[in-house]
């Protein structure tokens, strides 16, 4: 047995290893778990081993986000960033000060819209020209399926009361007729195509500054939902990926969802998804450390429920002819996933509607189900139909789930509910009807969509309420009245979704996810214990440092 660099004992250690819960000590050699215990942890150290003292504090396996966008949410810090603030005139009055600070910018980008801070919860050209005229702007919604342009952006797309809408997205206008600079899902590539195209560099540089924020949360393992050329993006986002993974620039456990391009052949797409997994895996090699894997293939089957494009089984209320839209028929998605499945990919399918998930698993389960080699996942589920739950938990199909979702805020209240019926309400993000019909959960953030922290998203999954301290959730409604009492979760469900769970979803439970001799030493450092807190303080942890591989990546500057 090799004498351990590092011990951690001290405070509380939750571990996520069901054989062994908690435990009062970790031994770390050269990046790996190689004792657990105060006597197994003292016969592996001498006068070399670095002993730190917990200090009363709490360690966690590190998280994992299962579902996140590290590119759009690295290129949102560096541009004009709305996430942080929430109302209407906040947003028109930092987009201002930005474009006057910017004067030689061509365009004027942003993005962290929240509808319902507009009225009739969406926004409009004109409240964008009122502060930038003299120019094209273009700002993505924080759900990333819609953009909000001014005038001169419609001007240089082309776009006016004549155009159609394109496949699969939608050109809003009012009831004259004319476009109100609101565009959605593949009509956003109308004038995505005409934005001054970023450098390699410049995503490499954004994937960094993601990676950086991720390990300030106690993240050491994320699912990059889209790795290519995404609808409504300038970006091919695989080559700053292959370049940082050569560059050994990863210190997390990194898998790539590679995106299917619904407009590419289906011969085509085959051949370039598996010459782009095998690249990717050759380079990046060892697994134990930071890394990058790319064993998985995102399918975007439908859009979301805000503007009708989330695809149900039943129309949305006052909207009797509306279901939503399906991006590719039940045919055309058995045979790609059937494809993928030939060649031994992990599929993970956007499906926010019930006739989404239902799609979804019939193609999920063609042959009888995956295999249990295969991470198959159908993401977000925010109606979920109970009998497709019970398919999901027979074929062993993932719930990868967005947990910082389901609370009452004013962009459900005022922009979600009034569209859905009352049995589709009822089935809204069922967290617990998941887990009590025997489907795994897996928690991710869908950031820059939503805050990554996993201590907000623990937070609401455990109350169904708004964490105190986030700006979209600061609402009295949002803050004490829960979205669905009964579907709370317990917080050793919530910490096992974001940790071990989200670590099987991403391919790396093998080596992550869990505090277990063997494995790599990835830990979070809280400052207090998320199992004695209060429940409604729950999202007032602080994460003081993170370890990822054995390094630590993040200190919080007021840790003693």
């Amino acid at each position: 047995m090799p004498v351990a660099d590092r011990v951690y004992r001290g405070g509380t250690i939750h571990t996520m290893d069901s054989t062994t819960p908690t435990t009062t000590a970790v031994a770390v050699h050269d990046g790996t778990i190689i004792a657990l215990g105060d006597a197994d942890c003292s016969a592996v150290t001498d006068t070399t081993t670095e002993v730190v003292d917990l200090n009363g504090r709490t360690l966690v396996p590190g998280f994992h986000d299962a579902h996140a966008h590290p590119v759009l949410g690295g290129i949102g810090l560096r541009q004009c960033n709305l996430d942080d603030i929430h109302g209407y005139q906040a947003y028109l009055d930092r987009i201002k000060s930005y474009a006057e600070n910017n004067p030689d910018k061509e365009w004027i980008f942003g993005s962290g819209w929240y509808g319902d801070v507009f009225e009739g919860g969406f926004p409009h050209r004109r409240d964008l020209d009122a502060v930038v005229s003299d120019r094209p702007a273009a700002f993505t919604s924080h759900d990333a399926h819609g953009t909000w342009v001014n005038t001169r952006a419609l001007e240089a797309a082309g776009i006016n009361r004549d155009t159609p809408d394109p496949d699969g997205g939608r050109i809003v206008k009012d009831d004259a007729g004319e476009p109100t600079g609101l565009l959605f899902e593949g009509a956003i590539a109308l004038v995505a195509d005409l934005f001054p195209k970023s450098t390699s560099h410049d995503v490499e540089e954004a994937l960094l500054s993601s990676q950086t924020y991720f390990q300030s949360l106690g993240i050491v393992g994320w699912q990059d939902a889209g790795i290519g050329v995404l609808t409504g993006s300038p970006h091919d986002t695989y080559p700053p990926y292959l370049n940082l993974v050569k560059a050994q620039k990863f210190s997390n456990k990194v898998t790539g969802a590679l995106w299917w391009d619904r407009a590419v052949p289906y011969a085509e797409q085959i051949t370039t998804i598996i010459a782009r997994r095998d690249e990717i895996n050759a380079a990046a090699g060892e697994r134990e450390r930071g890394t990058l894997q790319a064993t998985t293939v995102k399918i975007m089957l439908d859009g979301v429920c805000e503007n009708l494009t989330g695809a149900l089984k039943r129309s949305y209320r006052g909207h009797d002819h509306e279901h939503g839209i399906l991006m590719f028929d039940a045919e055309e998605l058995k045979e790609i996933v059937g494809g993928l499945e030939d060649h031994e990919f992990n599929i993970h399918i956007h499906a926010v509607g019930d006739e989404a998930l239902k799609q979804a698993v019939d193609a999920l389960t063609q042959n009888g189900g995956p295999s249990p080699q295969r991470r198959h996942q159908v993401a977000h589920l925010d109606i979920a139909d109970p009998a497709e739950l019970a398919r999901m938990a027979e074929a062993g199909i993932i719930a990868n789930v967005q947990p910082l979702w389901a609370r009452r805020d004013s962009v459900l209240v005022d922009t979600k509910l009034p569209l859905l019926n009352e049995d589709q309400q009822s089935n809204h993000f069922i967290f617990a009807s998941m887990r009590d019909a025997g489907v795994r959960l897996s928690f991710g953030s869908d950031w820059p969509v939503s805050s990554p922290d996993p201590i907000w998203g623990m937070h609401v999954a455990v109350n169904r309420t708004a964490p105190h301290n986030d700006p979209h959730g600061q609402d009295h409604v949002a803050q004490n009245e829960p979205l669905l009492a009964d579907e709370k979760i317990t917080v050793e469900q919530a910490l096992r979704a974001y940790t071990l769970d989200a670590a099987y979803a991403n391919g790396y439970a093998d080596v992550s996810g869990s505090i277990t001799v063997g494995k790599s030493a990835d830990f979070a450092l809280l400052d207090r214990d998320p199992f004695t807190v209060e429940s409604e303080d729950l999202g007032d942890i602080l994460v003081e440092a993170t370890v990822s591989a054995g390094e630590e990546v993040y200190q919080r500057d007021t840790v003693v």
